[in-house]
């Protein structure tokens, strides 16, 4: 117990810093690309709206 008390600092190892960095980064690349991902989702979906916008098929009424 007397090795762990002095080999870190505030309860936390100097790994333990590097690796929460490191995860923070992740969230953040994970969050930005997600986010990059729906705009060009929408994007695509306005250009398929826009492709096939005329050429919608009125219905007939059988009256």
């Amino acid at each position: 117990m007397l090795y762990i008390l002095e080999h870190t600092r505030l309860g936390f190892c100097w790994w333990d810093l590097l690796a929460l960095i490191v995860l923070i980064v992740v969230i953040v690349a994970f969050v930005w690309k997600h986010h990059k991902i729906k705009d060009e989702q929408k994007d695509l979906e306005d250009q398929l709206s826009e492709l096939y916008a005329n050429d919608a098929v009125p219905i007939e009424s059988e009256a």
